[in-house]
């Protein structure tokens, strides 16, 4: 999907400008062993694999801007390298940038922060009173690094996490840990993982039970993004969850951008946000690019031999500096929408909430960071003020229900703790003795079982 997302971007802007002097010339490298997921890489054979790879396109093809790559450890050393040599490095992927300092200032993400995403999902908690979560996440640094902003959002709004779940790929731990869950008495569940982790989660948490009436489930945009990609008994075992993902807003040009990947790929997949974000990415630096217009090759290096990088075959960029001065400029109406950079990142996005119905999905209303929940969006991407005392349509809920689950439930031992305050005078509303022989506690007066 990235790939013809570039392609289609390269294609579609050269026609859009045919006065443009200048033109995008892409060069692809797929660390192939990096991406294979049945081999566990270890950081330093992840650090050689990317960095030789970039080292490669910055040697000989004399790269000037890094697209990519898609994941937390490859961004890392992507950026440390593109920090050094003056080269600009966007990620259309990366949402909770765990990259500080002076690799920082080459970076940029053509996404909003995850902060925004931790807000709507807190106001949805908000919104139907659920007093506390369990979240269940993948445990990768990625996902860990988004819990810190989801913990700021819940505290904000005095949403208690009663527990969080680190949910391995191992089916007998998946199992172990939802059994775990039925004790307990909470019964709002979130869920923050991939699409390979998520989907067979929701399978087990089926076959236990636990998507029946009395429990709630919403998950993040890291899997509302990839509803379509599941098969019939993933969605089928999803009836009812609650999702936020950015709103699209349709256009023209978004219409014509889906003719156009239908006859690419027929009915092959289906395109999403990250493909709309990589394919806005690319027009973006193309029109960054012509901003500062023709080069002398000549100028494209600074004249040092120190790059920092321990690779003396590489040099630092001049262009780099000027690219990505224009690039965090650039502002204009792209697939997503408005596109424009705020300190290094996407401006925050609006988030549709979403109802998983069957084999679709329906829009229960939409959260924005001025205005919060609301049910509409008007023709300009704006909330809409409802004439309804609600902020959302009505959600179909796990288990065929229309009843708002309550959000707990007595745990599964059957034993619930009460407290009593012991107060002198008044023994007709409250009477508290202790039986000397067994020291057991009685509590009597006016309401009682």
């Amino acid at each position: 999907m990235v790939d013809l997302c570039i392609k289609m971007a390269l294609s579609d802007f050269s026609l859009e400008h045919p006065n443009y002097r200048t033109r995008l010339h892409l060069h692809t490298e797929y660390a192939e062993s990096l991406l294979d997921t049945n081999f566990a890489v270890s950081d330093r054979e992840c650090h050689e694999t990317v960095t030789g790879e970039v080292q490669k396109l910055l040697k000989y093809e004399e790269v000037h801007g890094i697209l990519g790559p898609q994941g937390a450890i490859e961004d890392k050393f992507v950026a440390e390298l593109g920090g050094k040599v003056h080269v600009p490095v966007i990620s259309f992927s990366a949402r909770s940038s765990t990259i500080s300092g002076a690799q920082n200032r080459y970076y940029v993400r053509t996404t909003p922060d995850d902060l925004y995403q931790a807000q709507a999902l807190a106001a949805i908690c908000q919104e139907f009173k659920w007093p506390e979560v369990v979240i269940l996440y993948e445990d990768t640094e990625y996902f860990n690094h988004f819990l810190w902003h989801l913990n700021k959002a819940f505290q904000e709004v005095e949403i208690g996490i009663a527990y969080m779940s680190a949910i391995t790929s191992e089916d007998i731990q998946i199992f172990k840990e939802l059994n775990k869950l039925i004790a307990k008495k909470t019964r709002v569940f979130l869920v923050h993982m991939n699409l390979s982790l998520g989907s067979r989660l929701f399978l087990h948490a089926k076959n236990a039970g636990m998507m029946s009436e009395e429990y709630a489930w919403i998950i993040t945009e890291y899997l509302s993004n990839f509803l379509s990609s599941m098969d019939f008994v993933v969605r089928d075992s999803m009836e009812g969850v609650l999702g936020i993902r950015p709103s699209v807003q349709r256009s023209e040009k978004l219409n014509s951008f889906h003719e156009s990947w239908k006859m690419n790929m027929g009915s092959i997949g289906e395109v999403n946000v990250y493909g709309l974000w990589v394919y806005d990415a690319v027009c973006s630096l193309a029109m960054a690019a012509e901003k500062i217009g023709p080069v002398n090759a000549s100028s494209l290096y600074m004249n040092t031999s120190k790059n920092g990088t321990g690779n003396t075959d590489l040099k630092v960029s001049a262009y780099g500096p000027r690219l990505l001065s224009e690039l965090s400029g650039t502002k204009f109406r792209g697939l997503i929408g408005d596109f424009q950079f705020i300190n290094g990142q996407l401006k925050p996005s609006v988030f549709e909430i979403l109802n998983v119905i069957g084999s679709g999905e329906r829009t229960l209303g939409f959260w924005t960071p001025e205005k919060g929940i609301s049910r509409e969006l008007s023709s300009t991407g704006e909330a809409k003020k409802s004439t309804s005392t609600k902020n959302l349509k009505n959600a179909i809920w796990p288990g065929d229900c229309v009843t708002q689950p309550k959000g707990w439930a007595i745990s599964a031992t059957g034993k619930l703790r009460v407290g009593v305050p012991m107060a002198r005078g008044f023994k007709q509303f409250i009477n508290v003795t202790i039986d000397p022989a067994t020291n057991r506690t009685d509590a009597t007066g006016f309401s009682q079982k």
